[in-house]
């Protein structure tokens, strides 16, 4: 296989990212911001696709220094043999994390929703099964299946636009309700859901066109994304009012349920097996991402055989919360882990290879 066939089109990167980043949080994401910025939800989710935007540029500067390099291959780079491969440990730590806590929230809104009596360990096993399946393949192979999935947006989108005949604009208004410091407040909220462009850390090498294209194609799937989170949020606040959203924590499949198409008696029947595939893509690329750094740190070609491994610790973290509080602290342990691995390593590598470069430079 010649080097050209082993990279990606600049169509599937975008696919790639789209589908890394749309998880369970747009299904409650209604929910969390009419309890901050009510009737403002949708001007939060528009500051957040700033910020991420903001950081998908500076982790593209950290790529651009390092030209064909991955995050795994720029931890050696800069760390060393000894540190670098301490920071790989701790990468695919956070992978693992960010997989298992997907995938267990995945499980909670179909045991909610569907799959009431059946035991989640049966459920978690499922997801396993599918994902060890994919995650074991070569990124090409992953991103024709995410680009074929990308389809599948079609009728998630018409899904939620025919809630628009039931919409009552006056329900979200004043905008500014609960004033400027909520609707900040609920951009934290809003980025949570947003996780997943990460994912441009490993697969970027391995995409086709030059840095502006590649920074171009990764910006416009993360505007994507904003903008359907935002068109998801503007519907739910029309179609319910903040009372009624208090109640649903889910407001989107809610908004399906309700909805009547005749010859469909329940539409989130539909729905949920349809979001679940988007779901199995984002599980997929955060347990590709971290058999890919086994792989690294054991200085193997292949990263098959490592994804057993990950697969099983996914699965083992996803069963082990069973209590209210154990299923807060694994959701609060997964955001912050995201702060500190995409918000804060990430900027540290960054000022370091950049502080790399102006020496070597001034060497010159």
């Amino acid at each position: 296989m010649t080097q050209k066939e082993k990279m990606i089109s600049r169509g599937q990167l975008f696919c790639f990212i789209i589908q890394a980043q749309i998880g369970v949080g747009i299904l409650s994401l209604p929910f969390k911001l009419n309890e901050t910025a009510k009737g403002g939800g949708a001007l939060s989710v528009l500051i957040a696709g700033a910020i991420t935007q903001l950081i998908i540029i500076l982790l593209w500067v950290l790529l651009k220094n390092f030209p064909g390099h991955n995050l795994f291959s720029i931890c050696l780079q800069i760390g060393g043999p000894i540190i670098g491969r301490i920071l790989i440990i701790a990468y695919i730590g956070y992978f693992v994390l960010l997989g298992s806590n997907v995938m267990f929230s995945a499980v909670e809104v179909l045991q909610r929703w569907m799959l009431q009596t059946t035991p989640r360990w049966a459920i978690l096993a499922l997801f396993s099964i599918m994902t060890l399946y994919l995650a074991r393949e070569k990124l090409t192979v992953l991103a024709r299946f995410f680009t074929l999935a990308a389809v599948l947006f079609v009728p998630l989108i018409l899904f939620v636009s025919y809630g628009l005949t039931q919409a009552h604009l006056e329900f979200m208004l004043p905008l500014l309700e609960n004033g400027y410091w909520n609707i900040i407040k609920g951009v934290q909220d809003s980025a949570i859901s947003m996780y997943g462009f990460e994912m441009m850390l490993i697969v970027y090498p391995l995409s086709e066109g030059t840095n502006k294209q590649r920074l171009m194609t990764i910006s416009l799937a993360s505007w994507f994304v904003t903008l359907l989170y935002v068109f998801v949020v503007f519907t739910c606040l029309t179609v319910f009012n903040s009372e009624q959203i208090k109640l649903i924590p889910e407001p989107v499949i809610y908004l399906v349920k309700s909805l009547n198409f005749y010859i469909v008696d329940r539409a989130d029947i539909l729905f949920l097996p349809i979001w679940s595939i988007t779901l199995v893509c984002s599980i997929v690329s955060y347990c590709y991402a971290a058999s890919i750094g086994l792989s690294v740190l054991l200085s193997r070609k292949s990263h098959k055989n490592f994804t057993p491994f990950v697969k099983i610790s996914t699965y083992m973290i996803a069963l082990a919360p069973v209590t209210p509080a154990g299923i807060h602290l694994f959701d609060i342990a997964a955001t912050y882990a995201s702060y500190v691995f995409i918000a804060g390593l990430s900027m540290v590598l960054l000022m370091i290879s950049l502080f790399m470069k102006r020496k070597a430079g001034g060497l010159a």
